[in-house]
């Protein structure tokens, strides 16, 4: 049996597709260079599908735009110093329930926190043992930039975390004793602190 296929020539038939009746003899009788040969062909195609699904300059360029609000980290002084705790002003719960319906269970309640110049709208809702929180910032004035909210438990583990525009969607999220810190675009940080998820 007659070598093996020089490498060079391995590789022009994988990535060239240049082919000649010597090799084309050699491959039907060598397994050891069909498997070469077809190793090659696979890390050619995994080449083209990178080569393709590399975005282009504008796709690029409106990925960074998107991302442009992104500023460097306060200092901790400054964390301490914008960061403002949220004060409950509002709670569906401790509303006149129904008067006479004995075992009246609530599968939901809003509360309405207030941190200078925004307010925080929460509505939780039972779902089995778990709960669906959703939410809303509203603040003084408008403002539509990603903002962070993070669901920190008592240990300071975050549990939950999601970044949105005015509204925010938690699934999922078991009751309990939480922090909610919710760091805006320009790093102001206001916490809900705490938040009971009855």
């Amino acid at each position: 049996m007659s070598e093996h296929i020089a490498l060079d020539d391995l590789y022009a038939l994988a990535f060239d597709g240049a082919t000649s009746p010597e090799a084309v003899q050699h491959l039907a009788a060598c397994a050891h260079c069909r498997q070469e040969l077809a190793t090659l062909r696979g890390l050619a195609s995994e080449l083209e599908i990178a080569r393709r699904s590399a975005p282009d300059s504008a796709a690029l360029d409106a990925y960074r735009a998107l991302f442009k609000h992104v500023q460097a980290q306060p200092s901790p002084l400054q964390r301490v110093l914008e960061r403002i705790r949220a004060a409950l002003t509002w709670d569906s719960r401790l509303q006149p329930t129904l008067q006479g319906m004995r075992g009246f269970e609530q599968n939901s309640y809003r509360q309405v926190y207030w941190a200078g110049d925004i307010e925080i709208e929460l509505m939780v809702e039972r779902t089995g043992r778990l709960r669906r929180v959703e939410g809303e910032v509203l603040s003084e004035p408008m403002e539509s930039s990603p903002t962070l909210l993070e669901l920190i438990d008592p240990g300071g583990a975050v549990l939950h975390a999601v970044e949105f525009e005015d509204r925010f969607h938690l699934e999922r999220v078991a009751p309990g004793p939480y922090r909610a810190v919710i760091t805006r675009p320009d790093g102001a940080i206001v916490e809900i602190d705490p938040l009971e998820i009855a």
